[in-house]
């Protein structure tokens, strides 16, 4: 499938004709400039003619930094660099001026090919143990067994005095075999607790209890610390709700919204008055099922915690 491209935020007054661009397989530009594969209206000039390049090689997509103000990737603070290049991912956010574009790039189908020969390539060394061809040749292989041929020979003389099951002789290895399991004194039970005890050394058993302290005071401070963890995450998570919440609020403020609709709605003498509350009922429902107050969101949300993260380091 080919490369896509939505505009999750944008400048102020400025018309987006398009907010969802699909670039073509091979990749594409980025730039204010008209021939441009997306083109991104700028009145203040931030966003470059070709501001970024997106080419497809065969390690993925890479994205080219073309730009003269800088190209930046999942809000980092440090551009790119002109001419610099990087591996595009499925996800990535690319900051042009002040618009910030959501980067959609799997491709499915290179991911059941790849999978496909990697099977392939292991397949080939034959080192398999589970391997039913190496089975199949072995099972028959050994699947004629010969038995030895025994050659037995009879004679006629002493067969009563060499008879080996005479029951004299049995009757000895029986009185032989016979063990006397009673112990006539305390000192010959070989499982007398008394020896156990003397190879046991006295100091391991004063330090059982030592160790046994030692670890619970361990357990006692690693549950401490992951508690406190737990607490300082969930305080991170609580502050960047309440980050990106208010910036969508703000972008979708009255105040935010009175130019674009002003833009819109062009007057006229004969017109009358324009009817604000219909075009906003418009707005909203194309916003909700293009999802786009969602992506802000999302957005919003991991750019708040990444930069508490970068708070805490620079703290700690």
């Amino acid at each position: 499938m080919p490369i896509s491209i939505r505009i999750i935020s944008s400048p102020d007054g400025e018309s987006i004709s398009e907010w969802n661009k699909s670039l073509p397989e091979e990749g594409g530009s980025i730039g204010r400039a008209f021939g441009a594969s997306m083109q991104l209206s700028d009145a203040t000039r931030e966003v470059s003619g070709s501001h970024a390049v997106i080419k497809k090689t065969s390690r993925g997509y890479q994205v080219i930094d073309d730009s003269t103000n800088g190209l930046f990737i999942n809000g980092s603070d440090k551009q790119l660099g002109l001419g610099n290049q990087t591996t595009l991912n499925d996800g990535d956010i690319l900051d042009i001026g002040r618009y910030r574009l959501l980067v959609s790039c799997f491709v499915p189908e290179d991911a059941q090919a790849q999978e496909f020969s990697v099977l392939s390539e292991s397949s080939s060394f034959g080192d398999d143990p589970f391997s039913t061809s190496e089975d199949e040749s072995s099972f028959s292989s050994n699947s004629v067994y010969q038995e030895p041929e025994l050659d037995f020979t009879f004679t006629d003389r002493n067969v009563i005095d060499d008879d080996p099951f005479s029951t004299a002789d049995m009757k000895k290895v029986r009185e032989h075999k016979e063990v006397n399991l009673s112990f006539a004194a305390l000192d010959d039970d070989p499982f007398s607790g008394a020896e156990f005890q003397s190879n046991l050394p006295l100091q391991s058993l004063e330090e059982i209890p030592k160790r046994e302290s030692v670890e619970a005071e361990e357990d006692k401070y690693a549950l401490i610390a992951y508690r406190k963890s737990e607490e300082r995450m969930q305080q991170h998570m609580d502050r960047a709700l309440e980050m990106a919440l208010t910036r969508l609020l703000s972008d979708i403020s009255p105040h935010a919204m009175e130019d674009m609709f002003n833009d819109l709605s062009t007057p006229s003498f004969f017109g009358g008055k324009p009817k604000y509350w219909d075009m906003y009922k418009r707005y909203f429902t194309r916003q909700v099922e293009n999802k786009d107050w969602q992506i802000k969101f999302h957005a919003y949300f991991h750019d708040a915690i990444r930069l508490q993260r970068n708070l805490e380091g620079d703290n700690k």
